[in-house]
């Protein structure tokens, strides 16, 4: 969340995208959630 991307905890929760986002959006949604799950990898 610090990045501006929300991913939801759980596997009964949706991401939705909108209309509105732009390819940018989309690789900066992408990034960010590589680099959390590979902090999560780091810690063990």
């Amino acid at each position: 969340m610090e990045r501006g991307v929300y991913l939801p905890p759980s596997q009964f929760e949706s991401t939705f995208v909108s209309a509105a986002f732009a390819p940018d959006d989309f690789a900066r949604a992408k990034e960010a959630a590589r680099d959390a799950f590979a902090a999560l990898n780091d810690k063990g």
